[in-house]
């Protein structure tokens, strides 16, 4: 019996130690995201579902996929103008939002001539966007 009682006492001290240390890196739990972090994201599913639909015409496709990935560049850069701390950054994020904010116009304008959304209605199975 004094086996048995070793090895259940083995087994106890064991299932302790795996209590008292068990962290999120162990579970391999993603740590909690920042408020920077959380604001990119919310931006990039933005702007992604902006894209994921594609209109038949493909000069609307074009202007209608440019159009949510313009609005999430300036999206992006006032995230980098709210969180971020370098002035080269800050630099670059404010000539994307003078920048974009020029072509999101002319953008806007070419699909109100033509009576067409700015935003494609959603397909049943819109493609993802993971390539830039």
């Amino acid at each position: 019996m004094k086996p048995i009682l070793a090895l259940a006492l083995l087994a106890s001290l064991a299932a302790c130690d795996a209590a008292t240390h068990d962290t999120k890196a162990e579970r391999n739990e993603a740590p909690a995201m920042n408020d920077a972090q959380l604001s990119y994201e919310a931006v990039n599913q933005r702007m992604h579902e902006g894209m994921a639909a594609i209109d038949p015409d493909a000069d609307v496709a074009f202007m209608q996929g440019m159009l949510a990935h313009h609005k999430g560049a300036v999206e992006m850069s006032r995230v980098a103008l709210k969180y971020g701390k370098d002035d080269e950054v800050k630099a670059l994020a404010t000539q994307i939002i003078t920048a974009q904010q020029g072509e999101i116009e002319k953008m806007e304008a070419w699909l109100r001539a033509r009576n067409a959304t700015m935003e494609p209605a959603p397909a049943a199975k819109a493609n993802e966007h993971a390539h830039h």
